[in-house]
């Protein structure tokens, strides 16, 4: 299983970066190795809501359905792939009201990557998750 997390600091509001978050059209802008991402159901993102994400991993192209576990807004995102799903994918967004900005305190869980390309993957995200996190803030300033 591999767990991941950072935390990173916003010049923007809690809201600004929380209505990010949760469109998933704009992911692939700050996500790098989102290809594309779309709401499966009609409206806005909500609890329960289904987003299909085409991902390239590692060279592979892929296609993952996650589901907005948790929305509390300007506070918490959650997604998570269905029970079963392999590999096994949990994320969590929690931001802080900081004077003019804000906090994020981002978690990655994944379980169920195989033995042989899990360190690969840890030291991928480890690069890659920082740099994600630079980006949403980038995409923030221009919003």
């Amino acid at each position: 299983m591999i767990h991941i997390s950072d935390t990173a600091r916003y010049d923007q509001p809690a809201g600004k970066i929380f209505a990010i978050l949760t469109d998933p059209s704009r992911y692939p802008a700050w996500q790098p190795d989102v290809d594309s991402a779309t709401l499966t159901d009609d409206g806005p993102a909500r609890q329960g809501a289904r987003v299909r994400q085409v991902r390239t991993v590692m060279g592979h192209r892929t296609e993952i359905g996650l589901t907005f576990t948790r929305l509390v807004p300007a506070e918490l995102v959650t997604l998570a792939t269905a029970a079963g799903a392999r590999p096994a994918v949990r994320q969590s967004y929690r931001l802080w009201q900081d004077g003019d900005g804000c906090r994020l305190d981002y978690k990655l869980t994944l379980d169920g990557v195989p033995k042989m390309a899990e360190h690969l993957a840890r030291a991928q995200l480890t690069r890659q998750i920082p740099q994600m996190l630079e980006r949403l803030a980038t995409i923030a300033a221009n919003r």
